[in-house]
């Protein structure tokens, strides 16, 4: 679920970017390109990536109180909650609900400034290297020729593999 609401995001508001960086005439250059998806890197933080983290990170590392402690002399930390017997979260949807109701906003935005410098640095890289990538390969079409399909999938996938 992750997957797809933060690649939703990053595409969305990277042409959402694109469009509001580009000039008169509706060209882009390489710097705003990058900016562009340094901001589409921010805005997939936001929406979805820390969030997801937020959810997975509590959902493996669960903290007990104090009485759970005593009551079963563990740890503070119990690390794969689900592999208990008696799992406190037993889903992303239930624990979500458990992160709501006690920690509020706050508890999906743990992490929000380390997770967020990632995401938006790693964004830039790849939108930047998708539109250079394929501004050079426009460069051996016909003009008013558009590359094809297989084109477009092979210079995001070397996109892709530039942010690996």
């Amino acid at each position: 679920m992750k997957r797809w609401a933060k690649t939703l995001a990053g595409f969305v508001a990277f042409d959402t970017y694109k469009t509001l960086l580009q000039d008169e005439m509706g060209k882009i250059s390489g710097p705003r390109t990058v900016i562009a998806g340094f901001g589409a890197g921010i805005t997939e933080s936001l929406l979805a990536v820390t969030p997801f983290e937020s959810i997975k990170t509590t959902m493996w590392v669960v903290r007990h109180t104090k009485e759970d402690v005593k009551a079963d002399k563990s740890t503070h930390s119990r690390i794969d909650d689900r592999k208990s017997a008696n799992p406190r979260m037993r889903g992303f949807l239930h624990g979500s609900s458990i992160i709501w109701r006690e920690r509020g906003i706050r508890g999906f935005f743990q992490g929000f400034v380390p997770t967020t410098a990632r995401q938006a640095a790693n964004s830039a890289t790849r939108f930047g290297s998708y539109t250079t990538i394929k501004q050079f390969a426009q460069g051996y079409v016909a003009p008013g020729e558009k590359l094809g399909t297989i084109s477009t999938f092979g210079i995001g996938g070397l996109a892709g593999l530039i942010t690996v």
